[in-house]
């Protein structure tokens, strides 16, 4: 009975600091992706908040694109993989006085953010661990972050690496992320994308959390949300690998719109900050993709090195990096 009950004081205090970013949890990532020079800097010109597509490796994540490209700026990137806008509002407040930013990129993944703030659940899709798991992560945000933390030591980062290394698409090969999804769901990212049931109220929860994030920025910072599309929205090839998993895509031609519904509601619900600006490169994307220039991995829905190009061009276009 003691053992149990420090078990679940030292727990529910373990939550407490994190939910109240009482120190840096995510301290090695930031470290990883940045120099310690603009660490150091007590103003830096862009703030970025993002998660694996903004916390890929060196050399091949737009942002570093965008480094490069702009050497006069300093840039902050302190994007986190498998994180959503909850873990983000845990730190965000912090990051924003510490590094006293000019402006802030923050990056949206239309494929999973949705289900970041509310996960899935289905005592007969998944297995009893996963859905305890699940269900607890959305109360406590702590189980996110040892989760994260634990991966490290998975057999499954080094599948997920041969994965993603993979030019072929294969359906034994492909992202297991997205097969459960689609266990789940057939029509999950068709769903996701156009706002239906369930996903209408996990959108109205994902924009209270978006919302609370813009609060804390100051009305003089320019905020740039950057929209990842969902490779299915790119064009067909992609959503043709993903019928072939046992996708569903019944309204094809409406999340193939460049102001499909999770962006064209989002961008209507959030007017109201004058100082944020939409940037959507779907139509860029679908523009650059084709059989011999890829954007997206064969087997897995991150974007690939042409993808992280594209997009930093794209953003180098929208923002304006030289005034």
């Amino acid at each position: 009975m003691n053992t149990t009950i420090i078990v679940l004081v030292t727990f529910v205090l373990f939550e407490i600091l994190y939910r109240n970013s009482v120190i840096d949890f995510y301290k090695a990532e930031t470290s990883h992706l940045n120099n310690v020079a603009d660490l150091e800097k007590p103003s830096v010109d862009y703030l970025v908040f993002g998660d694996s597509f903004s916390a890929t490796a060196a050399d091949m994540n737009y942002i570093d694109k965008l480094k490069r490209n702009n050497p006069n700026k300093s840039f902050v990137n302190v994007s986190v993989p498998g994180i959503g806008i909850r873990q983000v509002n845990t730190f965000a407040k912090a990051k924003i006085k510490k590094h006293q930013p000019k402006a802030i990129i923050y990056q949206v993944y239309v494929g999973n953010d949705l289900t970041d703030v509310n996960h899935l659940w289905s005592w007969e899709k998944f297995s009893i661990a996963r859905n305890l798991y699940w269900e607890a992560s959305d109360y406590f945000l702590s189980l996110s972050y040892l989760n994260h933390k634990a991966t490290v030591f998975s057999p499954r980062v080094n599948s997920r690496t041969h994965t993603m290394a993979t030019d072929i698409f294969s359906i034994d090969y492909y992202d297991q992320r997205t097969k459960r999804f689609l266990s789940f769901d057939r029509s999950f990212f068709n769903n996701t994308l156009m706002l239906k049931v369930p996903f209408k109220e996990r959108y109205d929860a994902w924009l209270e959390y978006m919302k609370t994030f813009l609060e804390t920025v100051s009305k003089d910072i320019p905020v740039y949300i950057v929209w990842i599309p969902h490779c299915s929205q790119v064009n067909d090839f992609y959503a043709n690998n993903l019928n072939q998993l046992g996708a569903n895509f019944e309204d094809k031609m409406t999340i193939q719109q460049t102001d499909y519904p999770f962006f064209a509601q989002a961008k209507k619900d959030l007017k109201a900050f004058t100082n944020v600006t939409q940037l959507n490169p779907l139509e860029t994307f679908q523009a650059n993709d084709n059989a011999s220039h890829r954007l997206y991995f064969s087997n897995d829905p991150h974007i690939n090195t042409n993808g992280n190009v594209v997009l930093s061009d794209f953003l180098q276009s929208e923002i304006p990096f030289k005034k």
